[in-house]
C-alpha cells in the first residue's frame, strides 16, 4: 500500500514486492518457493493476533453499554456508534471472505479441489480460513495466477484482477464515510471519498478537525497504488500485474494473506476510532458469580416471594472505598469511609436510611457512585392473651398495642367497629375510645404489603364496661387507715383516683360536691367543685381525735360525662 508515512510492516510488504519481482526474473528454486510458505504462515499468525485484538474491542462496546445502563444514561449516541461498528464488522468479514475465495479458487485450479479449511466458514457462510500452503503439490505453478488475474496483456489486466483493487477501495471508501459522518450538537460532519486519492486533503475539509488524522490514516492504509515498477517488463505496470504476473502460486497466495492482514489492520484502526466515540467508562471485572436476592427474606403464610436471580460481575483484585452515613448522618459531610463491608446497627427499633457512595475506577480516576439502602429494625415480641380479659372502658383512652409479624410498625394499622374511634398514641401504641351505648367492640389489625395491598392479620372482640368507681382520698389518707390527729388537721382538699387494685392511669374525675362528717360533732363541712374543703370542714377535722370516725361523701362526673356518687371515705383518727 502507498500514501503517507509507511509503518515497518508496510515497508516489509514493500520489500516482499521487490523480492517477488526479482524472483520472477530468475530461475526460482524450490527452496525459494517454499520460503513463501513460511512468509504466508507468519502473515497468517499476524492476522490472528490482530483479529483477537479486534474481537476484544468489539466486546468493549457491550461493556460500555452495561456501564451506561447502570447509570441510567441515554443510549441514543451509543446506538449510533454501535450500529456503525456492526456495519464495520460485517463489511470486513465480507471483504476477507472475498479475498480468501479468490485465493481458494486460484489454488483449486492447480490442485483440483477447494482449498477452504475444514470448519473454515463462519455462521453466515463467510470464508475465514484456508488449508496450509505447504500441502500444495504445484507450489511453483505461475501460469494459473497470471491466467486468473492478468490475462495475456499485463498492461491491460482482465476484469477479475482489477476487481481486487476495486473491492478494497470500495471497502475503504464505505468505512471511511461511516467513521467520518455524524452529528455533534448542531454541527453535521461528513466525508465524500475523492475520485483521486491525491485529493484526500480536500475531501477531509468536511470532517471534524479532531478526526482528520485518524480518517486519513485509515484511508491511506488501504489505498492500492495504480502502478508498480516491474523489473521484468522494465516499466510501470498496473498493481495487479506487478503482484500476480508470473508469480508462483504460493507467492500469489501469500499476497492474498498480506491483503487480508492489511484489511484487518485497517479494521482495527476503525474499530478503535468508533469505540472511542462512545463516552462511557469500561468496568474491569475478572469474576462472575450467580446472585439471588429478594426485597425481604420473610413472608407470611399464603404470600409469595419475588426472587431475582442474575449474574454479578466484579473485579476480585480491586478494593473499592465506600463512604456512608445512617439516619441523621446521611449528609455527605458526615459520611464515614471504609474499605470493608458495613455492619448496620440494629439497636434502635424502627425505620433506618443508609446513604453513601462507592469509588469506582474510570479511566484510572476514582469516580464516586451514589447508593442508598433502607431497612427496618423490629423488636423481638411475643403475645400472651387471656380472652376473658379483653375489656374496653367507655369514656377512657384505652391503649392498644398492635403488631403484625412480618410487617414493619409503620405498615400496621388498626380499626374498630361502629361507635368507636381510633387514633395513634405515643410509643407506637393506639388509642381506642368507646362511645355511649356500645356494649361490644371489635378491633381489627391490618398490615400493608410492599405492593400496596392490605391484609387482615387479626380481629378480636372486646367487652365494653363503665369505668370503675374511683376512691376518695383526703390528701394521702385512704379508707380504712388510722391517721393521727396532726395528719388529719393538715389536709385541705380531697381527690378522686384509683388505688393500687385498679391499674388504670390518666383518668380524670371532676368533683361536683361533697360532705365531711366527724363522729360526735354536730354539723357537716362541705367540699367544693375543685375538691377543696370549706372552713367548717377544716374546723370539724381539727376535732377528729381520740378514736373518732370520719366520713366523707362525694358526687363526681366521670370521663364519659356521667354523674355518680363515689363510695364513702371512712377512717378512724387515732
Amino acid at each position: 500500500m502507498a500514501g503517507g508515512k509507511e509503518t515497518p510492516r508496510q515497508r516489509m510488504i514493500g520489500m516482499m514486492y521487490l523480492v517477488l519481482t526479482a524472483l520472477l526474473a530468475l530461475n526460482v528454486t524450490k527452496e525459494v518457493v517454499n520460503a513463501f510458505v513460511t512468509i504466508n504462515d507468519k502473515l497468517d499468525a499476524s492476522a490472528e493476533i490482530v483479529n483477537n485484538k479486534i474481537g476484544e474491542d468489539y466486546g468493549l462496546f457491550d461493556q460500555k453499554k452495561v456501564s451506561l445502563l447502570a447509570q441510567n444514561r441515554d443510549l441514543t449516541d451509543f446506538n449510533v456508534w454501535n450500529n456503525k461498528a456492526d456495519t464495520l464488522e460485517l463489511e470486513t468479514r465480507m471483504l476477507v471472505s472475498y479475498l480468501l475465495t479468490e485465493c481458494s479458487d486460484m489454488i483449486e485450479e492447480a490442485e483440483g479441489k477447494s482449498w477452504v479449511a475444514e470448519n473454515g466458514t463462519d455462521e453466515d457462510g463467510f470464508i475465514t480460513k484456508l488449508k496450509p500452503l505447504i500441502e500444495i503439490d504445484v507450489k511453483d505453478n505461475y501460469d494459473i495466477p497470471t491466467q486468473l488475474f492478468i490475462g495475456s496483456n499485463p498492461m491491460q489486466p482482465i476484469e477479475r484482477g482489477n476487481e481486487l483493487t476495486n473491492r478494497i477501495h470500495t471497502y475503504r471508501d464505505k468505512v471511511a464515510t461511516i467513521m467520518a459522518s455524524y452529528s455533534k450538537g448542531e454541527k453535521v460532519y461528513s466525508f465524500t471519498p475523492p475520485e483521486n486519492p491525491e485529493d484526500l486533503s480536500q475531501a477531509l475539509n468536511s470532517v471534524n478537525p479532531e478526526d482528520t488524522s485518524k480518517i486519513a490514516h485509515f484511508y491511506q492504509s488501504l489505498t492500492v497504488p495504480e502502478t508498480l515498477y516491474d523489473s521484468g517488463e522494465e516499466k510501470d505496470v498496473p498493481w495487479v500485474s506487478a503482484t500476480f504476473n508470473h508469480a508462483p502460486i504460493v507467492a500469489a497466495a501469500a499476497m492474498f494473506t498480506s491483503l487480508k492482514v492489511d484489511v484487518k489492520n485497517a479494521e482495527s484502526i476503525a474499530c478503535e476510532y468508533l469505540l472511542d466515540k462512545v463516552k462511557a467508562p469500561i468496568f474491569v471485572f475478572n469474576k462472575i458469580e450467580p446472585m439471588a436476592f429478594a426485597n425481604s427474606s420473610y413472608i407470611n403464610q399464603g404470600e409469595s416471594l419475588a426472587l431475582k436471580v442474575m449474574i454479578a460481575a466484579y473485579d476480585s483484585t480491586s478494593i473499592n472505598k465506600i463512604k456512608w452515613g445512617m439516619d441523621e448522618d446521611t449528609l455527605p459531610e458526615r459520611w464515614k469511609e471504609t474499605e470493608e463491608g458495613l455492619n448496620l446497627d440494629g439497636a434502635e427499633v424502627g425505620f433506618h436510611k443508609v446513604k453513601g457512595a462507592i469509588g469506582i475506577k474510570e479511566r484510572g480516576v476514582t469516580v464516586w457512585k451514589p447508593w442508598e439502602f433502607d431497612y427496618t429494625v423490629g423488636a423481638p415480641m411475643g403475645a400472651i392473651s387471656q380472652p376473658n380479659m379483653r375489656l374496653l372502658y367507655r369514656g377512657y383512652d384505652n391503649e392498644i398495642e398492635a403488631a403484625a409479624s412480618g410487617f414493619p410498625a409503620d405498615k400496621v394499622t388498626i380499626s374498630a367497629s361502629s361507635g368507636c374511634s381510633v387514633s395513634r398514641g405515643g410509643n407506637g401504641k393506639w388509642i381506642v375510645r368507646v362511645g355511649a351505648g356500645v356494649r361490644n367492640a371489635t378491633i381489627t389489625v391490618r398490615g400493608q404489603k410492599e405492593d400496596g395491598s392490605v391484609v387482615t392479620v387479626a380481629s378480636n372482640s372486646f367487652e365494653v364496661k363503665q369505668l370503675p368507681k374511683p376512691e376518695i382520698f383526703l390528701g394521702g389518707i385512704a379508707g380504712g387507715q388510722n391517721p393521727g390527729c396532726s395528719s388529719v388537721r393538715a389536709q385541705t382538699r380531697i381527690s378522686l383516683r384509683y388505688g393500687e387494685g385498679i391499674p388504670l392511669t390518666g383518668v380524670n374525675f371532676r368533683v361536683i360536691s361533697g360532705l365531711v362528717a366527724v363522729e360526735g360533732i354536730t354539723g357537716e363541712g362541705k367540699i367544693g367543685s375543685n375538691g377543696s374543703l370549706d372552713a367548717r370542714a377544716k374546723q370539724i377535722l381539727t376535732q377528729a381525735c381520740g378514736g373518732k370516725k370520719v366520713t366523707i361523701t362525694v358526687k363526681y362526673v366521670d370521663p364519659s360525662g356521667t354523674q355518680k356518687n363515689a363510695n364513702p371515705l371512712i377512717f378512724t383518727v387515732r
